[in-house]
């Protein structure tokens, strides 16, 4: 659960840092932080991905059309089950949220945006696969500079955020380790790691 501690600490630093200094980060800073968590976020996708590779070069077209048949049906059955809609309409409230600020709402909506990202699902199963918290490190960043951001909207209720981003991601770890020792076997964890670097990568391509 390193990485998810590590989101957790960082929420409680980006919204510390709100407090104490008036002053947003400038749009050239942010952007060269944006560009360094790209590169980064692509190093790890295409990392995970190579791990999860084995044999010749048949045998890696092989595993590579079969994860993209995973996507794809993973896409399909998320579009069959209304998975696509669900989420623009968290969206759409979300955005209605930061029109109409409103601190009550403040530790909901934070909680859901810190909770229903990709990263925080393939971050925190990742760690519990094979302990690499990479991941987990680069939505850290990210969710550190949106608490500095949202302290300036909802105030100290995005601290409190950090609890249900500490009971979400970490019982996904610890649910996804216990399956790797008991249920999963070795070309399971290696597919899911494939999919995983995919799915990293082309977040940010």
């Amino acid at each position: 659960m390193t990485g998810t501690w590590i989101n957790a600490l960082a929420i409680l630093l980006g919204t510390s840092i709100a407090i104490v200094s008036r002053k947003d980060l400038s749009q050239i800073a942010q952007q060269r932080i944006k560009l360094v968590l790209a590169v980064f976020a692509m190093y790890v996708g295409i990392s995970l991905l190579w791990e999860s590779m084995h044999g010749g070069v048949i045998q890696h077209f092989k595993q590579m059309l079969l994860l993209f048949t995973a996507l794809v049906v993973g896409n399909m059955a998320g579009m069959l089950l209304g998975i696509q809609k669900k989420l623009n309409r968290l969206v759409m409230f979300a955005k209605d949220q930061f029109d109409k600020p409103s601190k009550s709402q403040g530790f909901k909506l934070t909680s859901a945006l810190y909770c229903l990202t990709p990263f925080a699902a393939i971050g925190a199963c990742m760690e519990g696969l094979t302990g690499d918290y990479r991941t987990l490190l680069i939505k850290a960043v990210m969710d550190g500079m949106a608490a500095h951001s949202f302290y300036r909207l909802f105030g100290g209720s995005v601290v409190l955020s950090a609890i249900p981003l500490l009971a979400f991601q970490g019982n996904l770890t610890l649910i996804v380790h216990w399956m790797k020792t008991q249920i999963l076997i070795p070309d399971m964890v290696e597919g899911m790691m494939g999919i995983a670097g995919l799915l990293v990568f082309t977040s940010v391509v």
